[in-house]
């Protein structure tokens, strides 16, 4: 079976899951609905790692959540309490996130920080990976365009996160683990499960994420740029009648 075959099979397999997934729609909070006290509160823990306006702390590994959308959020905290991810003895950042998510108990907590987070304006990072070449790396591009789109901006329909705001050096690390087996590789993350054959049979080496990677940092970069201009561009307005 070609590498073409196999991932058109994981896409059908994963429009029926999101199918299941928009079933669920009500674990997404509607604003008056929203607890804004307790998400507050209950994000207070995760800012030790996260930051109070979650840009991430690169000396403890800690990845920027501010951009990330709510149901991201919710589906990944959800492996992380159920051993979907972050389980693996190797995985170390994932092993620290772990039972950060199990304090999370009630499912309306959970939601409740998601939402919390989701909320936080984002804000591009610092590129630290200075060798990738994006024109390589538009190319290897290409086969992650199915699911995370064009312009890196994710596709909810198969719980493709945007990758628009994500930082390069914790791009490489989810990479690395995808293609290590200490990321998807459970069966129960059945999207990372997706992910991981796609990794190992398109980006061979380090150097081959790297590049991907800087593709995907310029057209963030781009894209970010693009919409600042289109925010602050003034409307022009007809002159007074003389």
């Amino acid at each position: 079976m070609n590498l073409r075959s196999s991932f058109s099979k994981f896409l059908r397999k994963l429009y029926f899951l999101s199918f299941v997934f928009s079933l669920a729609a009500s674990s997404v909070y509607a604003e008056d609905e929203y607890d804004h006290k307790l998400g507050a509160q209950l994000y207070q823990l995760c800012s030790a790692c996260h930051g109070p306006e979650g840009y991430g702390k690169r000396e403890l590994m800690a990845p920027s959540i501010a951009g990330l959308p709510e149901w991201y959020i919710v589906n990944q905290l959800k492996k992380f309490r159920n051993g979907g991810r972050g389980a693996h003895p190797a995985d170390i950042s994932g092993l620290r996130m772990r039972p950060m998510a199990r304090t999370l108990r009630k499912d309306s907590d959970l939601l409740t920080v998601a939402h919390h987070v989701s909320k936080f304006k984002p804000r591009q990072p610092k590129d630290e990976i200075t060798d990738g070449d994006p024109v390589r790396g538009k190319t290897l591009y290409l086969t992650c365009i199915a699911c995370h789109g064009e312009k890196s901006e994710g596709k909810k329909e198969l719980k493709a996160p945007t990758q628009v705001y994500l930082e390069d050096w914790y791009m490489l690390e989810q990479l690395k683990k995808f293609k290590h087996g200490l990321r998807g590789a459970n069966p129960k993350d059945v999207e990372g499960m997706t992910m991981r054959p796609i990794v190992m049979a398109t980006l061979p080496d380090e150097q081959a994420m790297k590049d991907v990677i800087a593709y995907i940092r310029q057209t963030a970069r781009e894209t970010t740029k693009a919409d600042q201009r289109a925010t602050t561009t003034p409307t022009s307005t007809p002159a007074a009648p003389k």
